[in-house]
């Protein structure tokens, strides 16, 4: 049968902008794990900047002045005001970033703030490009080309850069097969320093995803969304060694992850159109974010076609109080 171009958005991140809505979760959880957690459900005016204007918007980051960056697969970035207009962001043609050129494959995936708030970093999950764009002066440079698609990134307080290679693909098509046949051809990179040869630290993982480290950076997660785990390693606070630990979550395909405020697993979920919270101390789960509401089911019985895409990616505002679901669609 052929594959189908779905399948292959399980991969992707949808993009959607999310109420918050009041309601209560049918799980029964702990008063301790849901504080301050809210309950959102999709709604169609709630698309951001809801005029069509992004391309591939797989990943964002709230930036300090309000705005959010978001990836583009034409202009590399996008940033997007508060009002929701937007231009392109970073002087990407200078790096020979481009779209049109048949040779030049582009799917800008994941996007990481570095500690000193200055720059964004960027990886390409076709071409295996990793990017560093000043944000006063939008100057992006190249500083580093994978083999192999690069799926996400995070850069450490130490300055270290650790990243996730999805599959041994040089494009996106070469992305399918393997996902789909499961071949654990997934690994977990890191690199001392923007200039640094990177060391492998984990491999033979089906897609490994969204990368992402506690706030005191003792513990590296990684998302494998084949297997619908997210794994969780020990870091050496001067080395930076690592030593794997535990599957802290199970969760049916696990995309974009995150650690918020309270030192919980956030995790999209890319085919159950949900966004969950995971308590690391006792692993109960909290739904923050759900696809599937009555009003959806009284509107149609296939509530997946109301929205834009399969759910992949979030990130939230800097005050905490907006929820941003990102995917491979034209809108947040």
């Amino acid at each position: 049968m052929k594959f189908s171009i779905y399948y292959l958005l399980f991969f992707a991140f949808t993009c959607m902008y999310c109420a918050i809505k009041k309601s209560s979760n049918p799980a029964e959880i702990s008063e301790k794990v849901t504080t301050g957690l809210p309950y959102l459900t999709y709604q169609r005016e709630n698309l951001f900047p809801g005029n069509g204007s992004l391309l591939r918007a797989e990943d964002g980051v709230a930036l300090e002045d309000g705005s959010i960056a978001v990836v583009d697969q034409a202009k590399g970035f996008r940033l997007i005001e508060k009002d929701g207009s937007n231009r392109p962001f970073g002087n990407f043609a200078d790096v020979d970033f481009s779209l049109d050129a048949p040779e030049n494959t582009t799917a800008p995936n994941g996007i990481n703030l570095e500690p000193d708030g200055k720059h964004l970093l960027m990886c390409d999950v076709a071409s295996g490009k990793i990017y560093r764009t000043n944000i006063a002066s939008e100057k992006v440079e190249l500083i580093y080309d994978h083999p192999y698609g690069v799926n996400s990134i995070y850069r450490d307080k130490k300055g270290a850069i650790w990243f996730t290679q999805s599959m041994k693909n040089t494009t996106l098509e070469e992305l399918w097969d393997p996902i789909k046949n499961l071949l654990r051809n997934g690994a977990v990179y890191r690199m001392v320093d923007l200039n640094s040869i990177p060391n492998k630290i984990a491999e033979g993982l089906v897609c490994a995803n969204r990368i992402a480290m506690d706030k005191a950076e003792k513990q590296l997660f990684v998302a494998e969304t084949g297997r619908h785990k997210v794994h969780s390693f020990d870091v050496g606070s001067s080395s930076g060694k690592t030593k794997y630990s535990v599957v802290v979550a199970s969760v049916q395909y696990p995309d974009n992850i995150l650690i918020d405020t309270e030192g919980r697993l956030i995790a999209a979920l890319v085919l159950n159109y949900q966004v969950v919270a995971v308590d690391l101390e006792n692993h109960s789960q909290h739904i923050i974010f759900e696809g599937a509401t009555k009003e959806n089911l009284e509107v149609s019985s296939d509530y997946k076609s109301l929205l834009p895409g399969f759910l992949t990616g979030m990130f939230f505002s800097v005050d905490g109080k907006t929820l941003y679901i990102a995917n491979l669609e034209n809108n947040l």
